[in-house]
């Protein structure tokens, strides 16, 4: 078990089991609980289960990687070395420390500080809202004595940039990182990533994940990321619903075309994001399928179809 997993554990956040394997509150649904990506196996009856005693509508993972692009993946960073970096990079690096300054900041700092900032990162971003004050001052004191570390971005003595980081053996976690927009041209961004991997990947060999792939928005530009390191691991997505929530997002996925049309609202929001992960849950099944039918010989398929049409049966 992890650290942050025992952090949730020791009464922080509601945890589940099952079959060996812990799960978190995400939204209406259920994650692993660690932040290190592995694939998690379940049957359907373990996932109905452990539905049925968190009361939490689906949950979410992953069960196998693969060595090709799929619709689904997380993000790391393994190795890195700043006199590897394109060299237009470097000089983006050294600029950017020109204009400002990285360092480790106290949470409760941040809670008294950082309101300002976090709330600007979101004016360019019109899927998502800022927290309430007191949600945002959880964020911040609510993880003292946990497996968190908080990094600031500065220009001058202002606070343009921060990031929140889970801690664990050998794997850092980005759960938070916002820029204040009005400040982009100092290129903020560049100097934590080079900060947190120098600090992190370089010296003290641990792999940086900034997560799965969003279902919503990107809220990071990939080609910056793969110039500094970062790779994408593809896998599978797999969702397990609630009967009722699995009848209703049946019932709503033919017209998902119409429903993305609705007003923006935190409801049309919710129910895009709903559709969006089904359609990449379905793609998988699809891709399968398409897989299975390629391997089958096309005599054997012919055969197979006259067989059935004619006899009302299929050649097993």
């Amino acid at each position: 078990m992890d650290a942050y997993t025992q952090w949730l554990k020791q009464g922080n956040e509601p945890i589940f089991e099952q079959n060996g394997v812990y799960w978190r509150a995400y939204g209406n649904g259920l994650v692993p609980a660690s932040l290190k990506p592995e694939p998690v196996q379940l049957t359907r009856q373990q996932s109905q289960e452990l539905l049925q005693r968190s009361g939490r509508l689906l949950v979410r993972y992953f069960s196998r990687l693969s060595d090709r692009p799929t619709n689904f993946w997380y993000t790391v960073c393994a190795e890195y070395d700043f006199r590897k970096l394109p060299q237009k990079l470097r000089s983006q690096v050294r600029r950017a420390y020109k204009d400002c300054r990285v360092e480790r900041v106290d949470p409760i700092w941040l809670s008294q500080r950082g309101y300002e900032c976090y709330c600007a990162a979101f004016t360019e971003d019109g899927n998502t809202e800022p927290e309430s004050r007191a949600a945002f001052d959880q964020m911040c004191r609510g993880s003292l004595g946990g497996p968190f570390e908080f990094w600031g971005v500065f220009a001058g003595d202002q606070l343009v940039g921060f990031g929140k980081y889970v801690v664990g053996d050998d794997y850092v976690a980005e759960i938070v990182l916002k820029m204040d927009p009005n400040y982009a041209d100092l290129n903020p961004n560049t100097a934590m990533q080079h900060a947190i991997l120098s600090y992190y990947v370089a010296q003290s060999g641990k792999v940086v994940t900034i997560g799965f792939r969003s279902i919503q928005h990107d809220n990071q530009s990939y080609d910056l990321l793969q110039k500094f390191g970062y790779r994408r691991i593809y896998c599978d997505l797999k969702v397990a619903y609630r009967p009722t929530l699995k009848a209703a997002v049946s019932l709503a996925y033919p017209i998902r075309t119409w429903i993305i049309r609705f007003p923006a609202s935190k409801w049309a929001r919710k129910m895009r994001a709903a559709l969006g992960q089904e359609e990449i849950r379905r793609s998988f099944h699809s891709s399968r399928k398409r897989a299975t039918q390629v391997q089958e010989p096309l005599l054997h398929r012919i055969v197979r179809s006259i067989w059935g049409n004619r006899y009302g049966t299929t050649l097993k």
